[in-house]
C-alpha cells in the first residue's frame, strides 16, 4: 500500500518514532598482553602465520607499511576510483601516481575490465578495497596482477570476514589493511578511544621472510604500534565476529527482501561465491527515475526516523592532484571511468549493527518507500 502521508522533512510525520538503537559495546579483554594476543588471533581468523600480522595505532601507518611492504617506491599505483582514498595517500607518499580505476555498478569495487584498462608499464602496484562488505572478484583481479607482475594490496576495511570463493579477504595479496573504527565489526573503541586502530597483515610471512623483514621495518618506521587499551576492546571484538556476521547478515537478508519491487531503489547485492561481511547496507537509487538531490534524500530519510550517510566520496579521477599527476591521460576520461562518476550520487549508506531488530528493518523499507513515493 503505498504511503501519502507527506514527508516529515516537508511537514508530515515521521514514520518512525523511537531512537535508533546503538551498536553494542564490549568490555575489555583481560588478557596480559592484549596486542600480541590480537595479533595471534587475527591471524587464526585469516588462517594465516602470526608472524604476518600486525597490530597498528594509525590508519595512516598501516596503509604507509602495505605500500612499503609491496615494495612501491615510485611509479603509478592503481587503485579503485571509489573508496580507494586511504591506498592513494599512502602511494602518494613513496611518490608514485595514484590511477583510478573503474568500478563495479553493483558492488563499487575495482573492475577487472577498470584494471586491465588504467594498467600501464609503469605500473608498480594494484590495490583493491572490497566495498561495504562486499568482496572485489578477486579471481580476475588477481590473475590480471599476477599477469602484469605487479604486488596486489588490499584494502579490507568494511570487509572483516568476508571471503570470495572460500578465500578470506585479506589474503589474496602481499599485504592487506583492515582499519578499524565507528560502524566496522572491530572498533577498537573508537571514538571512545581515540586511537585509529587497525593491521596489517602480510599472507606469506612465512615463505617470504624478506617481505616480512620489510613489514617489520615498516611498523618501525611509522612508529605506530597499537595501545594495550585499544588492542583490548579489539581483542573482545574479534572474538565476537561470528556472532556479529551472522546477525548483521541475517538482518541484511531480511531488508533485501523488504525492499523487492521498488521502482527506484536498489538493495544491496550479494554476488555469486560471495561470503559478505554487511559493513553497512547501502542502498543504490536509480538516477534516471529520481528526482530529488542526493542530500535532500538523505535529509528525508533521517527526518523519518532512520539514520544514514552519503556511502562514498566523488571519484578519485576528478582529484585535482590526481589529475595534475596524469595530465591529458586518456585512462581518466568519464567514458572509462562512467560508474565511478555516477555512483556518488546514487549510493545511501544505512548502520547495520547486531542490536538491530527484523522489526528496524521493516521500519527502514517502509522509510525507503515513502521517501520513493514522493521523490519519483
Amino acid at each position: 500500500m503505498v504511503n501519502e502521508e507527506p514527508l516529515a522533512i516537508d511537514g508530515g510525520s515521521a514514520l518512525r518514532d523511537e531512537p535508533w538503537p546503538d551498536a553494542p559495546t564490549f568490555e575489555a579483554a583481560d588478557d596480559a598482553s592484549p596486542v600480541s594476543v590480537l595479533e595471534a588471533e587475527f591471524a587464526a581468523v585469516l588462517s594465516v602465520a602470526p608472524a604476518g600480522v600486525h597490530a597498528y595505532g594509525s590508519h595512516t601507518g598501516a596503509y604507509e607499511s602495505a605500500v612499503m611492504v609491496a615494495g612501491v617506491t615510485g611509479g603509478e599505483v592503481v587503485v579503485p576510483a571509489l573508496l580507494g582514498r586511504g591506498l592513494a595517500a599512502a602511494a602518494r607518499n613513496v611518490k608514485a601516481r595514484v590511477v583510478p580505476g573503474e568500478v563495479e555498478t553493483d558492488i563499487a569495487a575495482l573492475s577487472a575490465r577498470g584494471l586491465q584498462r588504467a594498467l600501464s608499464a609503469e605500473t608498480s602496484a594494484v590495490g583493491v578495497a572490497h566495498a561495504f562488505g562486499h568482496p572485489a572478484a578477486m579471481t580476475e583481479i588477481a590473475a590480471i596482477a599476477q599477469q602484469a607482475g605487479v604486488p596486489l594490496i588490499e584494502d579490507c576495511s568494511d570487509a572483516l570476514g568476508a571471503a570470495f570463493r572460500g578465500t578470506p579477504v585479506g589474503t589474496f595479496g602481499v599485504a592487506s589493511v583492515f582499519a578499524f573504527g565507528a560502524g566496522h565489526a572491530v572498533t577498537a573503541g573508537y571514538p571512545r578511544l581515540q586511537t585509529r586502530a587497525a593491521i596489517l597483515v602480510v599472507p606469506d610471512a612465512a615463505a617470504d621472510p624478506a617481505r616480512a623483514d620489510l613489514a617489520q621495518r615498516a611498523r618501525f618506521v611509522t612508529g605506530a604500534r597499537l595501545d594495550e587499551a585499544s588492542a583490548a576492546v579489539a581483542l573482545a571484538e574479534l572474538r565476537a565476529l561470528p556472532a556479529t556476521l551472522e546477525a548483521r547478515r541475517q538482518l541484511a537478508w531480511e531488508l533485501t527482501f523488504n525492499l523487492r519491487g521498488m521502482r527506484a531503489v536498489v538493495g544491496m547485492p550479494h554476488g555469486r561465491w560471495v561470503h559478505h561481511a554487511y559493513d553497512r547496507y547501502v542502498v543504490r537509487l536509480r538516477s534516471l527515475l529520481w528526482k530529488r538531490s542526493l542530500e535532500d534524500t538523505v535529509a528525508a530519510i533521517r527526518a523519518e526516523g532512520v539514520p544514514c550517510e552519503i556511502a562514498a566520496g566523488p571519484s578519485l579521477h576528478l582529484d585535482a592532484a590526481v589529475r595534475a599527476a596524469l595530465p591529458d591521460d586518456p585512462r581518466l576520461s568519464e567514458e572509462h571511468l562512467a560508474a565511478a562518476g555516477r555512483l556518488p550520487s546514487e549510493l545511501i549508506a544505512i548502520p547495520l549493527h547486531a542490536n538491530l531488530t527484523s522489526k528496524d528493518m521493516d521500519e527502514v523499507a517502509q522509510v525507503l518507500r515513502k521517501v520513493e513515493r514522493w521523490s519519483l
